[in-house]
C-alpha cells in the first residue's frame, strides 16, 4: 500500500494504452461473450444508439479456420461497405495486406513498379519486401518535407510505359509528415490524373480513421467518398482504433479474390485470426465515431501551446516549440523543438515533471535525421542511446509524435499548456544560466 508522501503517477500525453498482457486477452474475452453487453457498459446505451449506423455488432462470434468463418466474413464486409468497396479481406499485418495489394495490380497491368513517396512505410520500415519478397520496382515521388504534388505525380505518370509505375501508392494522411493531408480537391485531381493515365490508384490508409472528420469538416465526404477516389485501400485496426493487431485491404472482388493467394504465398493464411478480428472489431466498435472529437482536443491544445510559448525564440528568431502539421489535421501530430540538445530538453522535462507532475515526453528523435531513415537504422540507433534516437553532438532539432488517446480526453487542456509553457521557460532559463 502506498504511503501518504509517495508521488502520484505523472500525467502524460499517453501515445498507446498501458495495459498488461492478461488485460488485453480479459478485454477481448469479455468482449466475444456478449458484444452488445460489453459497448453497452464501455459506451453508455445512448452512444451506442447514435453510433449504431457505423458499428458492427455480430450475432454470433466464432473461430475462423484458416480464413474462413461467419464473423470474419460479416466483419469484413460490413468494413468495405463502409468504404463503398465490393469486399474487404483481413490481413495480419498491414505490410502484408498493402503489398499484396501493389503485387496483384502489377500482375494485371503487367508492370512490376508502383510509385509511393519517399517516406513511404514501404521504403522506409520493411527491409525492402517489396523488392525482396514481391519482384517489385519503384519510382520514388516527392520530397522529404512535403506530400508528393500533382506535378510531381504527373510527371511519373508521364514516364514511358517501360517506366512507367503500374499503381501510385499514396498514404492518407501521411504519419511522416506530421499527418499532413491533402485538400479533397487536390486527391480529386490526383485521381483524375491516374485514371486518365491508365495507372491504378491505391490509398495507405493506415490512419484514415483519424484523418475522416478533416474530410467532414473541410468537403462534407464521408470514408466511402475518399476511398472512392481510389482502386484500392488499405486501413489498420490497431492504432487509432487500439485492436489487438490486423489490417484490412478492400476493392472489387476480383482483387480480393487475387490477394488471397499472395497472402497465402508469405504465410499470411494462418489456422486462426480468432483473437485478431474479435479485439479489432471491438476497437472499432469503441472507438469509431470519435476520431472528431479527438481532433478538436488535439487543436486546442495546439493552439494553447503555441500561444503560451510564442515569445520564447531560438537566437535565431525559431520558435523553440513547433507543430507539424499547423494546424493539426487530425489527432495526431509532430511536435517540434528547436534549439536546444537532447540532455538540454531532457534535463527540463525531468524539471517540469518535478514542479508539476506531468511528462510531456518520453522519447525524441533528431527530426533532419530520422524521415528518411530505416527503421533498422533508427533500431541500432535506439540501442546505442537509450529513448533517443540522435544525429549528431550538436544537432538541436528534435521531434515527438503526439496521438491523441481517449486517456488524454479527460485532461484539462490547461494542464498540458502550462506545461509546454514551463518547459519553454525552462529551458530559456537554464540557457541563460549556462552563459554567464
Amino acid at each position: 500500500m502506498a504511503n501518504s508522501t509517495d508521488k502520484p503517477e505523472p500525467i502524460r500525453f499517453r501515445f498507446a494504452q498501458s495495459l498488461e498482457a492478461p488485460q488485453f486477452i480479459e478485454r477481448a474475452a469479455q468482449y466475444a461473450k456478449d458484444p452488445r453487453k460489453y459497448l453497452e457498459e464501455k459506451l453508455g446505451r445512448n452512444v451506442l444508439e447514435e453510433r449504431k449506423h457505423l458499428l458492427h455488432i455480430p450475432d454470433k462470434v466464432d473461430k475462423d479456420i484458416y480464413g474462413a468463418g461467419e464473423h470474419k466474413a460479416n466483419f469484413e464486409k460490413h468494413i468495405a461497405k463502409l468504404f463503398g468497396k465490393e469486399s474487404g479481406l483481413f490481413f495480419i499485418t498491414g505490410v502484408q495486406a498493402q503489398l499484396a495489394a501493389l503485387k496483384t495490380h502489377c500482375e494485371r497491368v503487367g508492370r512490376n513498379r508502383a510509385a509511393w513517396h519517399v517516406t513511404s512505410h514501404l521504403e522506409t520500415a520493411e527491409a525492402g519486401s517489396y523488392k525482396h519478397l514481391y519482384g517489385l520496382e519503384r519510382v520514388l515521388l516527392g520530397e522529404k518535407d512535403e506530400n508528393p504534388s500533382l506535378e510531381a505525380i504527373e510527371k511519373a505518370l508521364s514516364l514511358p510505359e517501360d517506366q512507367r509505375p503500374a499503381v501510385v501508392l499514396l498514404e492518407i494522411p501521411n504519419r511522416t509528415l506530421g499527418s499532413k493531408t491533402y485538400t479533397w480537391d487536390q486527391l480529386v485531381a490526383i485521381s483524375a490524373a491516374c485514371k486518365k493515365a491508365g495507372v491504378i490508384f491505391h490509398c495507405d490508409g493506415a490512419r484514415m480513421w483519424e484523418i475522416e472528420p478533416y474530410y467532414q469538416k473541410t468537403a462534407g465526404k464521408t470514408f466511402a467518398d475518399v476511398a472512392g477516389l481510389f482502386d484500392s485501400i488499405y486501413v489498420s485496426f490497431y492504432k487509432g482504433l487500439r485492436g489487438a493487431a490486423g489490417a484490412m485491404l478492400m476493392g472489387e472482388s476480383s482483387l480480393i479474390e487475387d490477394a488471397k493467394v499472395w497472402q497465402k504465398r508469405v504465410g499470411g493464411t494462418v489456422i486462426t485470426l480468432m483473437y485478431e478480428i474479435i479485439d479489432d472489431e471491438r476497437g472499432f466498435n469503441e472507438n469509431i465515431g470519435t476520431f472528431a472529437r479527438k481532433w478538436k482536443k488535439m487543436d486546442d491544445l495546439q493552439r494553447g501551446v503555441l500561444e503560451a510559448t510564442e515569445k520564447f525564440r531560438t537566437k535565431d528568431g525559431e520558435r523553440i516549440i513547433s507543430f507539424v502539421a499547423d494546424p493539426a489535421t487530425c489527432c495526431q501530430v509532430h511536435n517540434v523543438f528547436s534549439g536546444y540538445t537532447i540532455e538540454e530538453l531532457t534535463a527540463a522535462r525531468d524539471k517540469v515533471e518535478e514542479k508539476l507532475n506531468v511528462r510531456l515526453f518520453e522519447r525524441l528523435r533528431a527530426k533532419e535525421s530520422v524521415e528518411l531513415m530505416t527503421k533498422a537504422e533508427r533500431e541500432r540507433m535506439l540501442e546505442t542511446n537509450g529513448n533517443n534516437v540522435v544525429a549528431t553532438e550538436d544537432d538541436r532539432k528534435h521531434t515527438i509524435e503526439w496521438m491523441l488517446a481517449e486517456e488524454t480526453l479527460e485532461v484539462e487542456t490547461k494542464v498540458f499548456v502550462d506545461a509546454f509553457a514551463a518547459f519553454a521557460k525552462e529551458l530559456v532559463t537554464a540557457g541563460a544560466a549556462g552563459k554567464q
